[in-house]
């Protein structure tokens, strides 16, 4: 199933603003134009009038240079390597207009026709095509031009204005005058690229007198507007350029080209499976249990668990290899109990006791090997982890550091809370403190902020009045006061105490003077009060040394969120190293056959839905872990041994979420109660993606995602389900995760697996390989249906080789229906989960 994405550009042939709309020479093919325009025009000039005057536009002329801010985008970018050949080079201005700017002329009698002034050319870089200082531009040396450029009396179909987002109903020219930003113009280079091949890409006058201009060479006044080559120029020949990049087409194989090569290829449960294991002879006393099937990381959908194991053959070595893992003697070298140190268990439990899973991993031989290969890797390893895990080490002592520092500070404040401040009055503490009001927060800002608003004079905080309002102050000394002086409160009351009476018997000497005698004593402040006890209640609240120490503390020690919820968040903590890149790829390369087996028998291109075998992954990261836990010992490493440092099978680099929601398992210590293959994130229902090919590689931008199928077959964009997890396999494999089971990936209408191109800007071009039938759509053309210059210039002079009638009227038509045809959608396709799982037979 495939389908494009919808664009939301209008494009247009060409646009001219302001006076060059009043030209009236028009742009016909035959007629011969001036290079410059003279444009009457009336002046109006008081008292005299309008008076008509002569005005002359520039023209292509009269420019020496072009401004790097009118270039909004190249493509490719400058530097790229892997151009797709298919597509066509282009260059994206800020102005809408830009590329008529200075064309002295009119659209042709049609108005669906106009030259730009300068056009983009992509010549093949090398000996025959060189760029050279010059002044005042750049010089393009060709000494082949008829191979390299293309025909200049088609320059009108390769440039284009662009309006993003026209609302229905709004017509062109009036989003132009209204919402510019919303505009653009491109010029495009319709050459047919070679594949592997180095480009020069340059912008370069489309007149003769441009030519002049760049070179420094004198445009004479009665100039022509001659093209600046002719149909078939001859070389040399010398072009000034106002600007350019360089660039390199990859291999053959645009996105469409090669998703479309992507075909179900599902893999064969039957085929694809783990060799067995023989347990005829086992060794270390063990007795004989036969041939047993294994399974392995990934598998192909169906059950989740290994082939039957006969009760006859399974119970009698499980209870042999029981007693072999319990055995102390000295002289008797025991296989190890994997995951026991994680499990903080001295051996196995007796059977029907927790934690269970251990039992099962432990006396199951097929998940002991899985853990034996995590025992492997962490041996090849072991240099470079030890190596990361003293680097932890060296950071966590850091932090330690500081949480010790903490602790002490934390004791000490409490000391001088306890001393110094609790004891003292709602006024002593406020002027005690006055050096952090700033620094404290109260309510939406500050106490500093809350003392200001409210009736309370600054200066009753200050130090001065605590000290005279002590019990050894001058105010307590002279009222013979032996307890601190309240001075809030003292000043509260006087500011809300109604202004006395004036005495009786006064003389007013005038009107004046009696306002102001009235108005003196009726200012009452009406700020709000601030009650001293709440005051201090608050302060004491946040000054309280295990607030405010914690809070410095977790601003300078970046650690987990749950360090700060412990009995004792300042406490040192358990140094346990932890490593979070994938650990898929150590099983791939010990055990290939354990992770997936028959993954090198994939076809070119081939698509297949996988499923995880919890069980194995779970076996293979306590394997990891137990090793690890020895390895530490043996080193005398400086932390906890119980941790477990692996916590990631798949890598989940770039997805959503933090470390501990995106660990595939939890701490290994938390599995108590819960069975063997019921840890890993997600769940038991884990499907997974394999794509081989060159599309991935190619194109790592790719969006893959899966979305439920509608009844009609359509995709349900409500269920969108982005991935889990992704891994890669080189040369050309890579694994996409998703968080969906078999069975509902199957059950109806079942779920679609989509590969969507990155939509990115506009691009332009033809597709390299051309599909069945005749074209109908753009989306079909192909390089095959169109006609090419002798230079490798797509002609729009000559009909299209092969398409309908609608989209034959459209070529060659104007630059906007120029546009739309080579426009190039993103493009995506989608394949159902039931053609990527084999059927299976019961």
């Amino acid at each position: 199933m495939t389908s494009p994405a919808p664009a939301a550009y209008t494009f247009l042939p060409w646009v001219q603003g302001g006076v060059s709309r009043s030209i009236a020479a028009a742009d016909e093919p035959a007629a011969t134009l001036p290079a410059r325009v003279t444009l009457p025009v009336s002046l109006h000039l008081d008292p005299a009038g309008d008076v008509p005057v002569s005005v002359r536009l520039y023209g292509p002329g009269d420019v020496t240079g072009l401004t790097a801010a009118q270039i909004v985008r190249r493509d490719p970018a400058p530097g790229t390597t892997r151009f797709e050949p298919g597509y066509l080079p282009q260059v994206q201005f800020a102005r809408a207009d830009l590329p008529w700017l200075f064309t002295p002329a009119a659209p042709d009698t049609t108005r669906t026709r106009l030259r730009p002034w300068l056009v983009l050319v992509a010549v093949r870089r090398g000996a025959a095509a060189r760029l050279r200082p010059g002044n005042p531009l750049p010089v393009l040396e060709l000494d082949n031009p008829a191979a390299e450029l293309p025909d200049l009396a088609q320059s009108w179909a390769w440039a284009h204005a662009q309006i993003t987002g026209l609302a229905p109903g709004v017509r062109p020219a009036d989003a132009l005058a209204t919402d510019p930003g919303r505009a653009g113009s491109r010029l495009v280079c319709a050459r047919k690229l070679e594949a592997g091949t180095a480009y020069l890409a340059c912008l370069v006058p489309a007149f003769a007198v441009g030519v002049q201009a760049g070179l420094g060479l004198p445009v004479p006044d009665e100039a022509k507007l001659d093209p600046a080559w002719g149909a078939t120029p001859t070389g040399p020949l010398r072009l000034p350029v106002y600007d350019s990049w360089e660039f390199e087409t990859g291999r053959e194989g645009s996105f469409e080209t090669l998703v479309r090569r992507l075909h179900p290829a599902p893999f064969d449960a039957t085929t694809s499976r783990p060799p067995d294991l023989d347990l005829g002879a086992a060794g270390s006393g063990l007795p004989a249990a036969g041939v047993i099937g294994v399974q392995s990381a990934l598998r192909a959908p169906g059950p989740d668990d290994p082939p039957a194991w006969p009760d006859t053959a399974r119970m009698p070595f499980q209870t042999a290899l029981e007693r072999l893992l319990g055995t102390t003697a000295p002289d008797t070298l025991a296989p190890p109990t994997y995951g026991q140190v994680q499990a903080g268990v001295g051996g196995l439990p007796p059977a029907g006791a927790e934690p269970a899973w251990l039992r099962e991993l432990n006396l199951d031989p097929r998940l002991r090997v899985a853990a034996a290969a995590g025992t492997r890797v962490v041996k090849d390893r072991q240099e470079r982890l030890m190596a990361r895990a003293w680097e932890q080490a060296g950071a966590a002592a850091e932090a330690n550091a500081v949480l010790r520092g903490s602790q002490l500070a934390r004791e000490l404040g409490g000391v001088v809370m306890d001393r110094h401040l609790t004891p003292l009055s709602p006024p002593q503490l406020v002027t005690m403190t006055r050096a952090a009001h700033t620094r404290i927060a109260l309510g939406g800002g500050t106490v500093a902020d809350a003392l200001q608003a409210s009736r309370i004079p600054a200066a009753a905080a200050s130090g001065a009045m605590r000290r005279l309002a002590s019990p050894e102050g001058a105010l307590a000394r002279r009222a013979a006061q032996t307890r601190p002086v309240d001075m809030l409160a003292a000043i509260d009351q006087v500011a809300t105490r109604p202004p006395p009476a004036p005495p009786t018997g006064m003389v007013i000497v005038s009107p004046v003077a009696l306002q102001a005698a009235v108005a003196v004593p009726a200012a009452v402040d009406t700020r709000p009060a601030i009650s001293a006890d709440v005051l201090r209640a608050q302060l004491l609240e946040r000054l309280a040394p295990e607030k405010t120490v914690l809070a410095r503390a977790m601003a300078r020690v970046a650690a987990p969120a749950d360090t700060w919820t412990r009995p004792d968040p300042l406490a040192p903590a358990a140094i346990a190293p932890r490593f979070p890149e994938p650990m898929f790829d150590g099983l791939q390369r010990v055990a290939p056959w354990l992770f997936l087996p028959g993954v090198e028998d994939v076809e070119a291109d081939g698509v297949a839905l996988l499923e995880t075998t919890p069980k194995v992954i779970e076996a293979y990261l306590a394997g990891l872990n137990h090793e690890f836990s020895r390895e530490l010992l043996w080193r005398e490493f400086p932390g906890v041994l119980t941790g477990t440092a692996f916590r990631q099978f798949w890598d989940v680099s770039g997805r959503p979420g933090d470390a501990e929601a995106l660990a595939d398992i939890p701490p290994i210590a938390r599995w108590a109660g819960t069975p063997l293959g019921r840890h890993l994130r997600g769940g038991s229902g884990q499907l997974v993606l394999l794509v081989r090919g060159e599309l991935l590689r190619r194109y790592p931008t790719t969006t893959i995602y899966a979305a439920q199928a509608t009844g009609a077959g359509a995709l349900d964009a409500t269920t969108r389900l982005q991935p889990m997890f992704r891994a890669a396999l080189p040369p050309d494999i890579v694994l996409v995760g998703f968080g969906l089971s078999e069975e509902a990936a199957l059950a109806a209408p079942g779920w679609y697996f989509v590969f969507e191109q990155y939509p990115g800007e506009p691009r332009f071009g033809f597709d390299e390989v051309a599909g069945p039938g005749v074209p109908a759509t753009p989306d079909a053309l192909a390089w095959a249906h169109v006609p090419v210059t002798a230079s490798g210039h797509a002609d729009v002079s000559k009909p299209l080789l092969s398409a309908s009638a609608g989209l034959q009227a459209q070529w060659g038509k104007n630059a906007a229906t120029t546009a739309f045809v080579t426009f190039q959608q993103p493009f995506r396709i989608a394949m159902h989960a039931s053609r990527l799982i084999a059927r299976r037979t019961t």
